[in-house]
């Protein structure tokens, strides 16, 4: 279907896998485990035969004679009719771009994440922002770099095209990217032809309603994808009925939910920002800096020789064709007080981790991570509106200075 808007492909992507006369519209949820198999057909002339001499009176359960569809169905751990079409339509998702996508689907992120190691066998993993002296000594076989595009918290865009020729130098390296935070159509990370895999915590954005755990590994090939789901049902890290069909209910509007929470999130960070400039008399102090693509390419700033830290704006901007930058950011307050107080002084967020959801997400990011600074705060914009969201921060910002200001005066006293 690639030859459709991508608003067309959500929503009919998988309608061979189950639309049709007198089907449901909507994917039913299925439950079973297994699956009851047709009468094998060397045997079926006999079986039926058989039948009618032995068991005159119809069985509770006759095999195959309502109906001559397929069943190719076994068992749950290797595929099942949910799981068929949510893995449709989020390849559906990913040829937004032109190119032929497959998608695997797994019981969480880091369920994909693992699978997706396990199935290049490294012999060395690379993650971004190490030391460079790893990087200079990448390229014997079965070396494997992964990369988040952007990065979790601080939002910087490495140089996927300079990384994914660097690696085409190398023979035997392979690129795996997360593109956790910013999914298509945000980001064109699948035009690069270095990336080897493209890894999703569809618990997040496409998943998007704070409700189900699934990951995904998006394959450029059939093979690979069939490769991936043969492990997946030996090691068992199979998606829930349940998750899985949630999962199919969001994907139908993805595509709506990320360009709206991206364009808020740009607003609120350009706005952030002028805080963090001194622009804002009634709130001068209390943000001291803001972390988010918007900022950093607003003047087409950024340029940079390292790969992995910064994009040059040219690259970012075509990796980013719809000008959004995704709703994650990350803001440092005045102290380490303010920060831990402002996820809970706000009315249009939740104090809570996790990211990607309807709803804006604010966590003190230290809490869980000692290498992120003590007095910063990463924000999940949600589908709110924009003035909403300033009126409330603009209120959670000074009654947060006040909570800092009263603690330190306590412990002054003291």
């Amino acid at each position: 279907m690639t030859a459709h808007g991508l608003a067309t492909r959500m929503l009919h992507a998988d309608a061979e896998l189950g639309l049709g006369t007198n089907q449901p519209v909507v994917a039913p949820l299925s439950v079973a485990t297994t699956y009851i198999q047709p009468d094998p057909a060397d045997l079926a002339a006999h079986l039926a035969e058989a039948r009618a001499k032995h068991f005159p009176q119809p069985a509770v359960r006759n095999a195959d004679e309502e109906s001559d569809a397929p069943k190719p169905y076994i068992y749950s751990r290797m595929s099942n009719p949910t799981l068929d079409r949510v893995e449709a339509v989020l390849g559906a998702l990913e040829q937004h771009f032109g190119d032929e996508a497959h998608a695997v689907v797994y019981a969480s992120g880091l369920a994909a994440m693992t699978a997706a190691l396990h199935h290049a066998q490294p012999r060395r993993i690379i993650t971004q922002l190490g030391y460079h002296g790893t990087f200079s000594g990448m390229g014997a076989d079965r070396d494997v770099l992964v990369v988040e595009s952007p990065s979790n918290p601080w939002g910087t865009l490495p140089n996927l095209p300079a990384l994914a020729s660097w690696i085409k130098q190398t023979e035997g390296t392979t690129l795996i990217v997360d593109a956790t935070l910013a999914p298509p159509p945000l980001q064109n990370i699948r035009q690069i032809a270095g990336v080897d895999l493209v890894v999703h915590s569809a618990t997040k954005f496409l998943g998007g309603h704070s409700d189900l755990l699934c990951g995904a590994v998006i394959a450029r090939d059939r093979s690979t994808a069939a490769t991936l789901r043969r492990e997946r049902t030996y090691l068992g890290a199979v998606p829930g009925n349940l998750e899985t069909w949630l999962l199919l209910r969001s994907l139908r509007t993805v595509h709506l939910r990320v360009t709206a929470q991206a364009k808020t999130a740009t607003q609120l960070a350009t706005w952030l920002q002028s805080v963090a400039n001194g622009d804002v008399p009634e709130l001068e102090g209390t943000v001291t800096k803001v972390h988010h693509a918007s900022v950093v390419y607003a003047d087409d700033g950024a340029d940079s020789d390292d790969p992995l830290t910064a994009a040059p704006s040219s690259v970012a901007r075509a990796l980013f064709p719809t000008g959004q930058w995704g709703s994650v950011m990350s803001v440092e307050l005045a102290s380490r007080v303010a920060a831990r107080a402002l996820p809970h002084l706000v009315a249009f967020g939740c104090a809570a981790t996790s990211l990607g959801g309807v709803e804006s997400l604010l966590e003190w990011r230290w809490q869980h991570d000692k290498t992120v600074p003590d007095t910063l705060v990463r924000v999940s914009i949600g589908l709110e509106e924009f003035e909403d969201l300033k009126a409330d921060w603009t209120r959670a910002l000074l009654a947060a200075k006040d909570v800092a200001e009263a603690v330190a005066a306590a412990t002054d006293a003291e």
